[in-house]
């Protein structure tokens, strides 16, 4: 007969295993987990959930539990804007662009209303599609929207970062660009966030598996004129990042 582990054994004995396994590695499955340690599924859940908050392992619905990178979480709050290259830096961690393509073409009509244009307006954009790693670990896919008027393939060329004239040197964050850009003045950034299951492609871009949870971010980012100077989409894989919002409370 099996003997019932009280709640502090069973973490120290899922620290254990874990400090066996590599980043990426995926734990047994509860059922199996919970046989083993001879604990019930309702206390093995309280335990996996700590690990997860204090982002050790990584909880993916309907596919399992593993084991987290040894990357810091980076962390921000929503009501500040500032690029994951900076956020990294204030880590000492290193970024790289992986994946990435840019064109000048027309805008859809799914950018057109995202960029908050009339529906008739026909308006060429810059698209820059790319992949984040931190440390070499794939953590967020971005798509930005830039109307030609803010932001060409040349500018890209030729912003601080070119001294060879070299588009590998840029940093992925379109936001660093556009603050370097002279004559425009950022204002604010809406932002939407849902979660959203990862397709074929972003699930190979991202090393993860088809149908894992991301975090996704919709943003319109405003000059002072109140218009919409850049549309993106950015896609981040939990574990790595936790947002934070200070809001205020509202006194009758």
């Amino acid at each position: 007969m099996k003997i019932r582990l009280p709640y502090i054994q069973v973490e120290e004995a899922i620290a254990a295993m874990i400090g066996q396994m590599q980043p990426g590695d995926q734990l047994p499955s509860e059922p199996t987990l919970a046989k083993q340690l001879g604990v019930s599924r309702a206390t093995l859940r309280e335990v996996l959930r700590t690990f997860a908050e204090r982002g050790t392992l990584v909880r993916r619905q309907g596919i399992g539990t593993f084991v987290a990178s040894r990357i810091p979480i980076l962390e921000t709050g929503l009501e500040m804007l500032e690029s994951l290259d900076r956020m990294a830096k204030q880590l000492n961690l290193i970024t790289e662009v992986t994946h990435l393509e840019t064109v000048e073409r027309k805008a859809t009509l799914a950018e057109v209303a995202g960029l908050a244009l009339p529906d008739n307006d026909v308006v060429g954009v810059l698209a820059v599609n790319r992949v984040i790693t931190v440390e070499g670990q794939p953590v967020a896919d971005l798509q930005d929207i830039v109307p030609l008027t803010y932001l060409r393939q040349a500018d890209l060329d030729q912003i601080g970062m070119m001294r060879m004239k070299d588009i590998t040197s840029f940093n992925g964050s379109v936001l660093d660009v556009l603050l370097q850009c002279g004559g425009l003045i950022l204002s604010t950034s809406r932002t939407e966030i849902a979660a959203e299951e990862a397709d074929m492609r972003c699930a190979s871009r991202l090393n993860v598996k088809r149908g894992a949870a991301l975090l996704k971010l919709v943003a319109q980012l405003y000059n002072y004129d109140e218009k919409v100077v850049d549309y993106s989409t950015s896609y981040f894989v939990p574990g790595y990042f936790r947002f934070h919002v200070m809001r205020k409370v509202i006194n009758k």
